[in-house]
Order: structure tokens, then sequence, then C-alpha cells
């Protein structure tokens, strides 16, 4: 049984690259076990939640995430073992093609609902691109007056189906979809202008479009430097550029 070294590892090697520059976060997910038709089920999902918690808090992690749930019962489970902790949390739902958990619930009432049970933060994430997620994390902005969080993918879908892993492109051919960095800047922007208080990108997402979103919240230089020897060009675009 490796669950333990993996989660272990997984906060260990965040921390060893974030060093004191970042907050690390440890993490859990849905777990593809919950159905609310089966009691026992809450039960499993419960040890699962407590077996991981309980390696990832021996490294030492700042917070804890909760992500990626479709079903709010399981959102909540996952809340109810991450409270034990005493750790600052946020859980996120992810929304298929119709904005709605598996259980029936809407955006704002999934907000409403894990923000009642103890979240920090609460938002949206994944499935979904940015056109397409953050009007849900702007129904949960409206809903709380706490923090909200919207991670969407950097991936183009059309509306009629706004699930990456619904598209015919799924799952071998996704890089046809990725999005621009540009698409990505603006949309950290406007998340921002939205209340949106954690912003960030989920499947997809590449150091560009990160850099991107960073620029545009001020959090990285807006104007980018070349670290090349004009003199010496390399590159077409340093000799037509910069070439004399």
């Amino acid at each position: 049984n490796k669950v333990r070294d993996i989660n272990r590892a997984a906060v260990r090697l965040a921390r060893e690259v974030a060093g004191d520059r970042a907050l690390v976060a440890a993490n859990l997910s849905l777990t593809w076990m919950f159905d609310p038709k089966d009691k026992g089920s809450a039960d499993k999902v419960r040890r699962l939640f407590d077996e991981q918690l309980e390696a990832q808090l021996q490294e030492g992690p700042d917070f804890v995430i909760a992500e990626t749930f479709s079903w709010l019962g399981e959102a909540l489970l996952a809340m109810e073992r991450m409270e034990k902790t005493g750790m600052p949390s946020m859980v996120t739902m992810s929304f298929d093609k119709d904005p709605k958990s598996y259980d029936g619930y809407s955006p704002a009432e999934c907000a409403r609902a894990l923000r009642d049970a103890g979240a920090d933060i609460v938002g949206v994430n994944c499935l979904r691109n940015p056109l397409l997620l953050l009007p849900l994390a702007r129904e949960m902005r409206q809903a709380v007056t706490g923090f909200v969080a919207c991670q969407p993918t950097a991936y183009s879908t059309p509306p009629d189906v706004p699930d990456f892993t619904a598209t015919k492109e799924f799952p071998y051919e996704t890089e046809t979809l990725v999005l621009s960095r540009k698409v990505m800047g603006a949309f950290a922007a406007e998340a921002r202008a939205a209340g949106i208080n954690y912003i960030g990108s989920c499947c997809g997402s590449m150091p560009v479009h990160v850099r991107e979103m960073a620029r545009a919240l001020g959090k990285a230089p807006v104007d980018r430097t070349w670290r090349v020897d004009y003199a010496k060009p390399m590159s077409a675009y340093e000799f037509y550029k910069h070439g004399t």
C-alpha cells in the first residue's frame, strides 16, 4: 500500500519547490466511491480522506484543499474531515453540462452549504473553461460573504459541451483545445474585478498561462525581458527585431 508514501511525497516535494515563497496545500479530491444510495459509501469515503490527510499533515502543509467534487454530499464529507485538522480549508465544486451538482444543488446552494460547514474558501474548479466557469463563480460570490475561488481549465470548449472530458478530443487530442496565454490573463483580471479572491487554473494550464495570469494580477513583471546577447542573434526573432 503506497497511499501514505505517495501522499507524504506530494506535500514534501511541493514544499521543496515552494520554499518560503508560496503556501503549500494538502489535497483531497473526489474518490469515485461516493454513492448516496449506498449507506456504507460515506464511511468508506471518510476512511479514504482520513488516511490521506493523516499522511499529508506529517509534512506540514499550510492549508487543506478539497477539489473537483460533482456530489455536494461528498464535498461535505471532505469538509467534515478537514475541519478536524483545524487548518484553513478550501472546497471547490465541478459542474459539467448541467450547472448543478449530481445531487441537484446550484452553485449558490453548494457555496452556502460548504461555507456553513466551515470552509474558509468555497469555489469552482475544472471541467469548464474561463468563459463558462466564471459565471458560476459569480453566482457563488453573490451567495456568500466569505472567500470565493475560481480555477478553470485552459481548454476551449463550446457552450453546448462545456465539460472538456465530454469532447471528442478527450483524452488524447486535448492539446488542440488549449487556450492562449492572453485568454487566461484576461480571465484573471475579469475574475478579480468580479470579486473572486482565489484565482487559479486547472487542467490544460501550463507555466505560460500561470505567468500571464500573474502579470494580469500584478504579481509578475509586465514587460518581458529577453536574456540574450542581441549582438549575436541566435533566432529569427532576435535577428529581425534586434539585429543590425
